[in-house]
């Protein structure tokens, strides 16, 4: 191998700091600002200035759930006992099959 000067050998350990650090520090300035986004202080802001309503809508998931439950046809999984509508093959809960 050939000889490698002080520089070289500082710049590419430079680089391979920064290829080790510099992914890290981008995931922990995307996991701070996703706190930041799901703070409450920042909920009780856009509720005062009327940007929000107090209750948001339902989600998918709610709905699905709602329906489910109050569905006469709905099937219970035999593994978690949750119910699912009519028609599915896997259950929603646990994934196993319902047949």
């Amino acid at each position: 191998m050939a000889d490698l000067s002080t520089v070289e050998i500082a710049f590419r350990l430079f680089v391979a700091g920064v290829a080790m650090v510099g992914p890290t520090l981008l995931f922990l300035g995307f996991w701070r600002f996703m706190m930041w986004l799901r703070d409450d202080r920042l909920i009780d802001t856009l509720i005062a200035r009327g940007t929000l309503d107090e209750r948001p809508a339902p989600s998918a998931a709610d709905i699905l759930a709602t329906a489910t439950a109050s569905h006469p046809g709905a099937r219970r999984c035999p593994l978690c006992e949750k119910r699912n509508l009519p028609g599915v093959r896997l259950c929603r809960e646990c994934g196993e099959r319902i047949r």
